[in-house]
């Protein structure tokens, strides 16, 4: 989109023609056919994106973006109310950053390019501590006064004030329930089709992520099994794999390319290292940059305009090893015997004590303000990492507010089942941090993602918790409704690849240069405690426990921070004559 809009005066673009009009428009609708007929009458001939997006504001307000289901943004000029309203899809796929200052608005679907024309160059610190301790942070970015529009949420800007409204709201208090479970899996397929379908509307070659898992693997198969077909536009299907040494995955997606007859192009994690001294991101510090870069040449060859991806496909289908806190809704429907026949089911799976199992049922059917923390939804204390130290000042988390209850995220969540509220508030985390956005090396496709087509979401938040996982079954609903397309082997794969190993390989040198250094920008600017950042650099090296996941955090900080600097002072026109 590049920089899309610069409004010296709100008044003056108001006054300007005196109509209602789409300023801006990216993004891709997945529901046309059903939005031409309802605004047949209204379109006066242009059957655009845009001109549909315009008819529902137009119709409903902004309440109308509901009925857009696809990834999207759009800026619209409400003449009538004198406004600018800027809106982004309710997964937040489709990236739209704003500016507003002494009445003059900006906005870009491209973060650097808004950067640039803003001049704007100090950080916000609560983006930072969010950086470090969540990977993100809602609705911000990491330049004051630069944020993003809320995903599912409308931003009004006008003379008088800048408001902040949501259109899409998680369906926490719904429960689909049949008589019959086949329904489930039935209605699973559909939808699912029909994701991966909509996104296939295409006269170009698709690159879709294939990592052997059994997300990525259920979009691969579905996707050849549409093309083969003829059920889409879409000629070709090609798979993007990112290997290593000795990964679990790699047998497996091999076996997918072979049983769906596709091309695949191995990227290794050797060659383009996760993370380097200068691929640390642009606009945003992020890993993969390298990887990405490579991938999208591999796109640019290929010609293709699409990048289908398993993203949401854990969270969604229930890949849930402990589940056990779905015992809570027989408790809550005092149904003792068939609570602890479940407990003692989850106590058998988990090697744990039955009562630990009811324990824990028990107090999650408690109300919120009597049961379990967040931490412990998430958790359970079962997972977490031996060492849990962070090395952020405490002075960091007082300034930002880091640990004040609803502070970064909301707490919508909350109003869910409390046997579902884990799975809500994993799901409120993923979209308020816009992690389904494509990164900035792969903007220029359509980066997208079955897994997060919102019917299909809508549908798989209100299922039963017991009908998606159950004791040593997780993805129960989807090996039901979908292992007829996996190959054979696919079928028993129990184990899941991560990327540890790549993270390690990439991150030990970078500890180890650290480890020389005397000078760190995190450490200057007051956002970690240097004795502490230190002990667990030398403890990364040794291979040994240092909270890995979140050091990897700081480090992607500190070297983003120096490649920042560097450019910042190769900018300065004294410097380049030097």
């Amino acid at each position: 989109m590049g920089i899309q809009g610069e409004l010296e005066c709100l008044n003056g673009v108001m006054d300007q023609n005196g109509r209602t009009e789409v300023l801006s428009w990216d993004g891709r609708l997945d529901n046309r056919d059903d939005l031409l007929l309802r605004f047949k009458d209204s379109l006066r001939g242009d059957e655009s994106n845009q001109s549909l997006a315009l008819a529902a504001y137009e119709r409903w307000g902004p309440s109308g973006f509901i009925h857009l289901i696809g990834d999207w943004s759009v800026v619209i000029r409400d003449a009538v109310n004198r406004r600018i309203v800027l809106a982004s899809d309710f997964a937040g796929v489709r990236p739209l950053y704003y500016n507003l200052q002494s009445g003059r608005l900006l906005w870009s679907s491209q973060l650097q390019s808004l950067v640039e024309a803003t001049g704007i160059d100090e950080l916000d610190e609560k983006y930072i501590a969010g950086f470090l301790t969540f990977g993100g942070c809602p609705n911000r970015t990491p330049y004051k006064e630069i944020y993003s529009v809320p995903p599912g949420h409308v931003v009004y800007v006008s003379d008088n004030e800048t408001r902040i409204s949501p259109f899409w709201t998680m369906p926490t208090g719904d429960t689909i329930r049949y008589r019959n479970e086949h329904r489930y899996e039935e209605q699973l397929r559909a939808l699912f089709q029909e994701a991966v379908a909509v996104r296939l509307q295409t006269d170009a070659s698709v690159l879709a992520e294939l990592s052997g898992g059994l997300d990525s693997s259920s979009v691969v198969c579905m996707a050849n099994h549409l093309i083969r077909k003829g059920s889409v536009g879409a000629p070709r299907l090609v798979g993007l794999s990112y290997i290593w040494r000795n990964s679990l995955d790699e047998p497996f997606l091999r076996h997918v390319e072979a049983f769906c007859n596709i091309e695949g192009i191995h990227l290794s994690t050797h060659d383009n290292p996760l993370v380097t001294k200068k691929n640390v991101g642009n606009a945003i510090p992020q890993g993969f940059e390298t990887l990405q870069m490579s991938a999208s040449d591999a796109a640019r060859r290929l010609g293709s305009k699409v990048f289908l991806t398993g993203q949401n496909g854990d969270l969604v289908m229930g890949n849930w090893f402990d589940d056990s806190r779905q015992v809570a809704a027989a408790l809550r429907h005092f149904r003792i015997g068939q609570a602890y026949q479940e407990a003692l089911a989850w106590s058998k799976r988990l090697r744990i004590p039955v009562s630990w199992v009811l324990w824990r049922a028990f107090r999650t059917a408690l109300p919120p303000a009597l049961g379990p923390s967040v931490s412990c939804m998430l958790s359970d204390g079962l997972y977490a990492p031996k060492s849990t130290a962070t090395s952020l000042l405490p002075s960091l988390c007082k300034r930002t507010g880091l640990f004040e209850k609803g502070s970064f995220f909301s707490n919508a969540w909350m109003g869910a089942p409390p046997e579902r509220r884990k799975h809500f508030q994993a799901l409120t985390m993923l979209l308020e941090l816009r992690i389904l956005q494509p990164p900035e090396p792969l903007q220029h496709l359509d980066f997208t993602h079955p897994f997060a087509h919102r019917p299909l979401v809508e549908f798989l938040m209100t299922v039963p918790a017991d009908v998606l996982c159950g004791p040593g079954e997780p993805r129960r609903l989807m090996r039901r409704a979908l292992s007829d397309l996996w190959p054979a082997k696919l079928r028993t794969r129990r184990s899941k690849g991560y990327f540890e190993a790549p993270w390690l390989d990439a991150l030990r040198p970078l500890a180890r240069d650290l480890l020389g250094q005397h000078q760190m920008h995190v450490v200057d600017r007051g956002f970690v405690d240097r004795k502490s950042f230190l002990s667990r650099l030398e403890r990364l090296s040794a291979g040994l426990d240092c909270n890995e996941i979140q050091l990897r955090q700081i480090i992607l900080l500190e070297f983003w921070l120096r490649d920042r600097a560097q450019r910042r002072c190769l900018s300065r026109p004294e410097i380049q004559a030097a």
